[in-house]
């Protein structure tokens, strides 16, 4: 016969096996930090969305992507600097910030380096865009992405820019990138970094006479209403990368990295698609307000800035390749 303290031990073990088995069992949550310095109705932030939302489809609610928008976990540098040091997961950035983090992507950086959106996305979406990916891995980044194929355009208060000549002198608010920067000075402007929160300001008490953006850029930080012209001058792509910290993406589950993975179009289409259809409406509300279009022939800024492409295949040999096959491309 079995002892009253073995029968005990038996019904305590049985219980346990119970509860085991009729305990629902739930899958751990994780949460994904996606900051940008966009406005929350910023094509940044309608890919962002996306983006979290086809992602929490696909892994039934197990990945969270929540969106930051309008700066509020600070600037650009301060968003990467947060990825390197685990405190943000994942950002859509400007392409100008991300090449003073991966260099390599300095080459989409060049003026006048792309023919236009289809060419942008031809591309980004070749063998050379998944290079420069790649490349991310290198300093501490999973990038994902390019997207945005639209482009810079300058706006000032002095005069209408039809020749590289009209530049000359006009103070021109631009990004601390120094391709940006080499650029215009190579068109004759005088460069004058200022920080995007000041840009208004700045406008319309004269420290700076001009500045240059994407034209949903330019109209929604109301710029216009203190700049008399705008040219049609694609200077330099506006693109950004969405991408992450290595670090963060290598924590993730095999599963967790293919529903990102498998989000990204989704996130290209509705940032891309947002950006274009943005672009054309938003010239059009600027020209009715008042502003001046002027549509330049592209030739003679594209002879200026040569020294540009010069002094930048002298620092990087291997670029040379590079932009020959963006080049190629049709």
């Amino acid at each position: 016969m079995c002892s009253r303290k073995s029968i005990w031990m038996s019904v305590v073990i049985i219980l346990a096996i119970i509860m085991v088995i009729s305990t629902p069992v739930f899958a751990k949550t994780v949460t994904l930090k996606c900051a940008h310095v966009c406005a929350a109705d910023h094509p940044y932030e309608v890919g962002s969305l996306k983006l979290a939302e086809v992602v929490a489809e696909q892994t039934g609610g197990e990945l969270v992507i929540n969106t930051f928008p309008s700066g509020s976990l600070g600037g650009e540098r301060d968003i990467n600097e947060g990825i390197l040091l685990g405190t943000i997961d994942m950002t859509v950035c400007s392409l100008g910030v991300t090449a003073t983090f991966v260099p390599e992507v300095n080459v989409f950086n060049l003026p006048f380096i792309f023919k236009g959106p289809e060419h942008f996305q031809k591309v980004v979406n070749s063998q050379i865009g998944e290079n420069l990916l790649a490349a991310g891995e290198k300093h501490g980044f999973k990038m994902l992405a390019f997207c945005a194929p639209v482009f810079r355009h300058p706006m000032n208060n002095i005069r209408p820019i039809s020749s590289p000549s009209d530049f000359k002198g006009i103070k021109m608010r631009l990004m601390e990138v120094p391709m940006h920067i080499a650029t215009y000075k190579a068109m004759g402007a005088i460069p004058t970094p200022i920080p995007f929160a000041e840009l208004y300001s700045a406008l319309q008490l004269g420290t700076a006479d001009g500045n240059e953006n994407a034209m949903t850029t330019l109209y929604t930080k109301k710029v216009y209403e203190v700049q008399k012209y705008i040219s049609v001058l694609p200077v330099f792509s506006n693109g950004a990368a969405l991408f992450m910290g290595l670090k963060q993406w290598d924590s993730l589950s095999l599963e967790h990295q293919k529903a990102i993975l498998d989000a990204v179009p989704a996130f290209k289409n509705a940032s891309n698609q947002s950006y274009i259809e943005l672009e054309s409406t938003n010239l059009q509300k600027m020209i009715d307000s008042g502003i001046k279009m002027i549509q330049p022939d592209v030739t003679p800024f594209q002879e200026s800035v040569k020294s540009v492409y010069d002094d930048f295949i002298k620092d990087n040999p291997e670029a040379s390749e590079i932009i020959e096959g963006i080049k190629a491309i049709d």
